[in-house]
């Protein structure tokens, strides 16, 4: 088969069109949900100087939307001092298996006390993990989890 002089520039416009444009849209909106969802942060009442990013904002595939993942200097002290407490000695450890390992109180992966923000359709949610348990910050069923957070809820978060 001989190409023609058209073939390469229709080629490389074709490639263009199936990987560039959509990888343009995805910068586009991932930038929008990180702008709007620091937004969110500040107005939740963390500052700057304080957030330490666990996972940052990438696109959900299961729930839909982006998703950022973060804790806090004072809640990593906090969650620290918490687990140096003799009697939660046992929440000191997790399971592989049957194996029993301790956890890194100097890591920012492994703990268990964040917030993740949840922006779709241009709407920031906010959730509080604490022990693996994901509760809406303002519940009041779930106040004595949310209350160990360094960072309360505003009053119209998630309202």
């Amino acid at each position: 088969m001989k190409t023609t002089n058209r073939f390469w520039p229709i080629a490389v416009f074709l490639v263009f069109c199936a990987i560039g444009i959509p990888a343009i849209i995805v910068a586009i909106n991932t930038q929008r949900a990180e702008s709007a969802i620091n937004q969110y942060i500040t107005d939740y009442g963390i500052p700057e100087t304080e957030v330490v990013t666990i996972s940052p904002t990438s696109y959900d595939l299961k729930f839909g939307g982006y998703n950022k993942t973060i804790t806090t200097k004072k809640d990593m002290a906090r969650w620290k001092a918490y687990l140096e407490n003799p009697k939660n000695e046992a929440l000191n450890y997790y399971y592989v298996g049957d194996v029993r390992k301790k956890k890194n109180t100097n890591s920012s992966a492994d703990t268990d006390w964040s917030y993740i923000f949840h922006y779709q359709d241009g709407k920031v949610d906010a959730s509080v993990n604490v022990f693996g348990t994901w509760v809406n910050p303002n519940d009041p069923n779930t106040k004595e989890f949310s209350s160990r957070m360094s960072y309360q809820a505003p009053v119209w978060v998630n309202k």
